[in-house]
This record gives structure tokens, C-alpha cells and sequence, in this order.
């Protein structure tokens, strides 16, 4: 009891899902959609901090064999090679796993489901949406419609998940958008998670004091046309669930572009550091420039650079709803959205 205590915790763990080359034999990246009865490969991106009961004895290592039902063979990954492979230690009540490589996503599933003893399967999953990648596209590709009916109709939790450019990006973003919409304000916006990756995460309502304007103005301008997919995402598995109940949440971090990721304290540490550096000189190179910015009030660094928020490694979510902020305008998708009828779920990782 005491050992199965010590692994209760929600983990985040992004996977990509490498496919065999039929001319080479080698196992490559999911950029496009190959076959989707091709050989697949595990491969975890930033693998999961291995818990330290797997060495303490035999007895807590049985312990944790019980508890993570699901174990598969997996690879590691540095640039573009693979490493030795591994076994993946899997719950599917507490591990939510971000997944690249769509077309196979029921393979996957189905290898999850086979192997747990309890039958439950792939309960939490995420999806980064990176291009106007069409459901339809998504549905066609995969092994077998009655499969994904099957795998999607045992899904509890669906997430969303976009990242953003760095803080200090989003910060000098909206100088072109403020000309034409008095209320983006110019600020550090400390309050926004950046992205982490440890796997063990704990989620709360976030208690931290959020600056004015930053939920008044989430940026998609990495990515305009996100909220649009994700919604159709969601009224497709809601179709596919035949009315069946399911969570589907927003996901937000800034800097998804790290590599690495930040995995502990030290180096959370260095990362705000250097975004300080990059802060000084971005304001630096701004009040050299000939063009008067709108938020400009003097040559001084606004003050929420020195706030005393502290930053959260990790990420936002937020309930996806039809009638949300992502409802379909007319015209183009904004590079703003706001989010401020709610107050934002924060799951921090544990550095």
C-alpha cells in the first residue's frame, strides 16, 4: 500500500509514433501520412522520470509492475536516431499521452487495450495540432473505422494542445494587432505556463494573481486557425461517441520549441536566465527602432518585468466548448482569443 502511494500522480507524456520505410526498412518521423498498416515504433520524446521505488527492492518493484497495467516495448530518441529500446510503463486511469503519428493512433490504442489485464485501455489522450490537419484525413487513414469507433468510444479525456512562441515573443506579438485594437496591452506576460517535461504533474485552479490582458488575449499567431480544427475535432469524436460523456479541454504553454524541454530545477533556472537576456534585448531593439510603438511611455522597461509572479513549468487548460471562444466567426480566425470567462486550470510538472 505504501509503494502504490508513492506512484499515485497524473503523468503527461508526449510519445511519437515512428513508421517503417518500406524502401529503406527504417524507422522515420510521422511528417506525412504513410500506409496505416505499416510497422509502427514507441518512442518517447522526453521520457518520464523513472519513480525510484523500480530500485529500491523486488517488492516495490512488483509493486509498480502492479500498478502501471500496461507495459510495451518503447525507443528514446536523439536527433533523428533511436535509441536501444525500453519498456513503457503505462496507467491508463492517470497517464495522459500526447500522441504524433495520427495515422497510427488505433494501432496504438488497440496495443494498450490488448495488453491490460483490466481492459481500460487509452483513456487520456492529447493532441498538438501543428497544420489544418482534416479529421476526415484522420479517419480515412486509419486500420479500421469499427476500430476507431471502438478506440475513441473508450476515451474519458480528449485535449487540445497548442504552444506558443516564447514569452517574450508574445510579449512584442501584438505591436502590429495593438494599432488596431487599443486593448492588447503591451506586458510581460509572466502568468503563462512554459512548457515542461518531466511526465508527474499536479493540476489545480490557478492560484496565482494573472496580469490584466493575458486571458483577454490568448495568441494562436503561431497558429490562427486552431480553435476552428480543434472544435471540429471535437463534434467528430462526439459523433464517433454516439452522445457518449467526454471531457474535451484547450491546452495552452508558451515556448513549445525548446529542446530540450526543461526536465528539473537547475535548468528552469538557467531558462528564466536567459529570458530575461532576451526581454532586455528585445525592449532594447525596440526603443532604437525609428517607428513610435503605441505602448511605448519612455525608454523604461515596463514594470511587469520585475514582478514578483512566479512562473509555473507546465501548461494551462481550459473546458473546449461550442459556444466558447473558439464558436465559428465569420472571416478569418483571429490571432487573439479571450479566454477571461474562465479561470484557468494550471497542471505544473514536477521538476
Amino acid at each position: 500500500m505504501i509503494w502504490k502511494e508513492s506512484l499515485i500522480c497524473e503523468r503527461y507524456i508526449p510519445v511519437e509514433l515512428w513508421y517503417k520505410d518500406s524502401r529503406s526498412g527504417s524507422f522515420c518521423r510521422p511528417e506525412l501520412l504513410p500506409p496505416a498498416h505499416q510497422e509502427y515504433r514507441l518512442v518517447l520524446k522526453n521520457p518520464p522520470r523513472p519513480n525510484p521505488i523500480f530500485g529500491t527492492n523486488a517488492e516495490s518493484r512488483a509493486s509498480a509492475c502492479r500498478f502501471y497495467t500496461v507495459h510495451l516495448p518503447c525507443y528514446s530518441v536523439k536527433g533523428s536516431q533511436l535509441h536501444a529500446p525500453g519498456t513503457f510503463w503505462f496507467n491508463p486511469e492517470l497517464d495522459t499521452l500526447e500522441i504524433r503519428g495520427f495515422e497510427h493512433f488505433t494501432t496504438l490504442a488497440n496495443d494498450l487495450w490488448r495488453h491490460d489485464l483490466k481492459k481500460k485501455g487509452l483513456r487520456n489522450v492529447s493532441f498538438n495540432i501543428k497544420s489544418n490537419f482534416l479529421f476526415n484525413r484522420f479517419y480515412r487513414n486509419t486500420a479500421s473505422s469499427d476500430q476507431l469507433r471502438q478506440v475513441v468510444g473508450r476515451l474519458e479525456h480528449v485535449t487540445f494542445i497548442h504552444y506558443s512562441f516564447h514569452r517574450v515573443s508574445l510579449a512584442f506579438i501584438k505591436y502590429p494587432y495593438s494599432c488596431m485594437d487599443r486593448s492588447l496591452l503591451f506586458m510581460y506576460p509572466r502568468s503563462l505556463p512554459v512548457a515542461g517535461a518531466t511526465g508527474s504533474f499536479s493540476r489545480q485552479q490557478d492560484p496565482r494573481p494573472i496580469e490584466d490582458g493575458v486571458l483577454e488575449s490568448v495568441s494562436l499567431a503561431a497558429f490562427p486557425g486552431f480553435g476552428r480544427i480543434a472544435l471540429d475535432w471535437r463534434d467528430w469524436f462526439q459523433e464517433l461517441r454516439a452522445g457518449r460523456p467526454c471531457v474535451f479541454r484547450f491546452a495552452y504553454a508558451a515556448d513549445g520549441r525548446q529542446k530540450p524541454f526543461v526536465t528539473d530545477k537547475a535548468e528552469a533556472m538557467d531558462y528564466l536566465k536567459d529570458e530575461g537576456k532576451k526581454w532586455q534585448e528585445y525592449f532594447e531593439r525596440e526603443r532604437k527602432s525609428p517607428l513610435k510603438s503605441p505602448w511605448r511611455s519612455g525608454d523604461a522597461i515596463p514594470e511587469q518585468v520585475d514582478s514578483g509572479l512566479e512562473t509555473a513549468f507546465g501548461f494551462w487548460t481550459f473546458p473546449l466548448e461550442p459556444q466558447g471562444p473558439f464558436a465559428k466567426p465569420r472571416g478569418f480566425p483571429k490571432a487573439f482569443y479571450d479566454f477571461s470567462a474562465y479561470r484557468p486550470e494550471l497542471c505544473v510538472f514536477h521538476l
